[in-house]
């Protein structure tokens, strides 16, 4: 049997195609201008279309051609099935593409190292596959360009065009190391001692000091760094009192000993923020990333 009388034999997507826009446009001549193919051409394809399935999907004269009952049913059948096969290609490359195109992320040194690294190798169970690029740094992300895909942020600035999701509530902790912790016992005792600044949030110690009740308070000295890291480690040297961001301080190797925190953390200071481009809200790629993200901040704020 050939296989144009088969009758489990499907049609050829070159004959849907040209039977879908002859149909739209109720002309051969026009079908042919839109898939780039001869007049001649459209109109054998929808003949052998005719023959595979038996039944006109015409009625032709010599100046028009007009869909049959039959073709006006067949068509909304055809249409619904090319835009499934369209639809489903189009997710299937987006897919692959997804694997195997680098996310570009850029976030703060701080919460990369504390949140970011310590569990990256579990981003693959999550997208297989994917490559991730990573910067830590300070700088705003430059979404106009092509350097980024996917920034974390602390505190949410005004930009148009970009998504901003809150990701973690963040608070400001004292931290020093243990020979100083013993000697304070309330915040007026901070008095006594050396207050690290970071020189990208000038406010944060005067912030603290008045939401404790000792805005007038004035240290022995101040000393001025210009990352988090470098904060953390003149604290932990013994230099002075920085401050942190709890929770992401509590991963932090070495906190609890090297690291401690004379009082309780209260209050919320800010907040992380995912940003993405708006009209990258359904790349699977972010997705997979940001589903990675929330397990990582949940398993960190439940770190024993």
């Amino acid at each position: 049997m050939q296989a144009g009388t088969n009758p489990l034999a499907l049609p050829s997507t070159t004959a849907l195609l040209a039977f879908r826009e002859a149909a739209a446009h109720l002309s051969f001549r026009k079908a042919a201008e839109v898939l780039g193919l001869t007049p001649s051409a459209v109109s054998h394809q929808i003949r052998g279309l005719e023959t595979q399935l038996g039944v006109r999907l015409f009625a032709r004269s010599t100046r028009a051609v007009v869909l049959t009952p039959a073709g006006a049913d067949y068509l909304k059948a055809v249409k619904e099935a090319l835009e499934m096969l369209a639809t489903a290609s189009g997710a299937l490359k987006e897919l692959a593409g997804s694997h195997q195109a680098a996310l570009r992320v850029s976030a703060l040194p701080f919460f990369s190292s504390t949140v970011l690294l310590p569990r990256l190798a579990q981003l693959q169970a999550f997208c297989p596959g994917l490559t991730l690029k990573l910067e830590a740094t300070h700088d705003y992300a430059d979404f106009d360009g092509l350097d980024v895909d996917v920034a974390i942020r602390y505190g949410k600035g005004r930009a148009a065009g970009l998504r901003f999701e809150e990701l973690i509530d963040v608070v400001s902790l004292p931290v020093c190391a243990p020979e100083l912790g013993r000697m304070i016992a309330r915040p007026r005792d901070l008095g006594g001692m050396t207050l690290i600044h970071l020189t990208a949030q000038p406010g944060a110690w005067p912030a603290w000091l008045a939401a404790n009740k000792v805005p007038d308070l004035v240290p022995t000295s101040e000393m001025w760094v210009d990352s988090v890291p470098s904060a953390l480690e003149a604290a932990e040297h013994g230099l002075g009192v920085a401050l942190a961001m709890h929770p992401l301080i509590a991963a932090r190797d070495g906190f609890g000993q090297a690291l401690v925190a004379p009082f309780e953390p209260s209050g919320s200071t800010g907040t992380f923020y995912l940003v993405t481009r708006s009209e990258q809200a359904h790349d699977r790629r972010i997705a997979a990333f940001r589903a990675w993200l929330s397990s990582a901040l949940e398993q960190m704020q439940h770190r024993p």
